[in-house]
This record gives structure tokens, sequence and C-alpha cells, in this order.
């Protein structure tokens, strides 16, 4: 389960927020990705650095979708964006916003050993809704060569 695999990540092995989501969606989903690829990450936890954009939880659950169901690149697969746009709309329904500063003030942990954990665990939450919702009723290919069969 991948809220099991986050925590090991960010607990543990003492990864910001988007290095552990990506890092948990590679183990869980197989998405081979390599250490150097992993690393891209590191640039978007803590919102980018800013607080002020995007959750870095929710940039590494998007660099997690991306990887899943893009071929080669975004224009050969438009339907990653309305994905992205389904997890990001999904997550905002929930919690009312998607930036970091606000969700830290939502969420954060006061204990320092957990700080942001459970706003990385509900994106956990919320990616894993998308891609096993994906794996059952859509035939997107997935990195590592298989289709995900249309049963819809």
């Amino acid at each position: 389960m991948l809220v099991d695999r986050i925590r090991r990540y960010y607990l543990l092995e003492d990864m910001n927020c988007a290095e552990t989501i990506l890092c948990a969606a590679n183990d869980e989903y197989s998405l081979g990705l390599d250490a150097t690829g992993l690393k891209a990450m590191a640039g978007f936890g803590g919102g980018m650095g800013v607080e002020t954009t995007c959750c870095g939880a929710l940039a590494g659950a998007i660099a997690a979708i991306s990887v899943r169901f893009t071929k080669t690149r975004a224009h050969e697969n438009p339907e990653v964006k309305e994905l992205c746009k389904a997890f990001l709309n999904g997550f905002v329904e929930k919690h009312g916003v998607m930036d970091c500063l606000p969700l830290k003030e939502l969420y954060r942990d006061s204990d320092e050993r957990f700080r942001c954990m459970p706003v990385i665990e509900l994106a956990a939450v919320e990616l894993e809704e998308i891609m096993n919702e994906v794996g059952t009723r859509n035939s997107y290919p997935a990195c590592d060569g298989h289709i995900v069969k249309d049963n819809a």
C-alpha cells in the first residue's frame, strides 16, 4: 500500500515531501525510475522552497502519474493532462487548497519528527485512488511496457 511506503521514505530515509511520494510510487507501481530520475523531485519540496506554490507532495504525485501513463512525451498522451487535473481537483475538493503553506497550516503535525507526514498521506491516498481507478477503467500504457486493460 502506497501510504505504508511513504512512511518509510519520509520517516526513515529523511526525504522531502515530493521525493517521498515519487519514491514510494516508484516502488508501488514499478515505475522504473533510477536514482537520477528520483533526484529530480528534490527542488519541489516545501512548495518548491517558497511555500506559496503547489505542495511538493502533490508535485511528486503528478510526476508519478506522468511517468506511469506517458509513453515518451505529453503531447502523445493528452489523457495524462486529464489525469493530473482529476488528481488535483479531487485533492482540492477534499482539502480546499493545493498550495504548501495553507496545507501546512491545516495539517502539519506539531511533532517535528512527523512534520508534513499528514499532508503526504493525504496526497498518497488521492494518488492511489487515481492510479487504481485508471488501472481498472482505461487502457493507458504504463511506463513498464504493460497495457492496463479496459474493463468498462
